[in-house]
């Protein structure tokens, strides 16, 4: 923004300071004041500050289009949190070689911190880092988590955090197991300790659909009694 300023404001001065030279030389010898050789010279002399002048001013325009253009990219970002290239590009209605030059224009601004997830092709904000390390949290603290406690917990969609989920897993920094069906994700630890889990119920023999894990209660769809895993 401030190198956009500087520019207008060298480009005006310039500007102004090359025509005015160049005007008064002209009315002089429209006046009858100068010679033709003293008029060319004048205006090569005003060329020198109002041609430098007049591309500051483009410059001043083109970064002026870009800041805004820019703008709206990081507003798409901070909304998305994770996206590609080619859905940022359909959304703002242009190519992918314009998103990718903002989005380089963004991190040297500082307008918002993102970065470029290799594993799986994204654009990822600051915000979505968080998000995705606190998801990852709560699967290792939890060990065995849903879906909808996922959502409810970070206020994102199920598909959102299906992306996040995979995405981190193909980082390599999710290394347990998932069913979207049933909407259940274990972390490794849990996905460990569920091979040796109870899958009968203590006190009736009843098979437990969804067997505790070592420090959980469930209740006995059966006989209703509390089984600690």
């Amino acid at each position: 923004m401030a190198r956009t300023a500087l520019k207008w404001i060298l480009g005006l001065i310039l500007t102004v300071i090359g025509f005015f030279f160049t005007g008064v030389v002209v009315v002089f010898y429209i006046l009858g004041r100068n010679t033709m050789g003293g008029l060319i010279s004048a205006i090569v002399i005003g060329s020198i500050g109002y041609i430098p002048g007049l591309i500051l001013i483009i410059l001043a325009l083109v970064d002026g289009a870009h800041n805004v253009f820019d703008l709206r990219i990081s507003k798409l970002l901070e909304e998305h949190d994770r996206i590609t290239p080619t859905d940022l590009a359909e959304k703002a209605r242009s190519r992918e070689d314009k998103i990718e030059a903002s989005v380089s224009r963004i991190i040297e601004k500082g307008l918002i911190i993102v970065y470029f997830d290799k594993a799986t092709g994204e654009f990822v904000t600051q915000e979505g880092r968080a998000i995705a390390e606190r998801i990852m949290g709560i699967i290792i603290s939890k060990r065995r988590v849903t879906l909808q406690l996922l959502c409810d917990e970070t206020g994102m969609t199920e598909d959102e955090v299906k992306r996040i989920v995979i995405g981190m897993e193909k980082r390599g920094l999710f290394d347990g197991t998932y069913d979207w069906q049933s909407g259940k994700i274990l972390s490794r630890e849990g996905t460990t300790q569920l091979t040796v889990a109870k899958t009968s119920c203590p006190h009736c023999g009843a098979h437990l659909t969804e067997p505790p894990l070592p420090g959980e209660e469930i209740k006995c769809n059966y006989c209703g009694k509390i089984i600690t895993g």
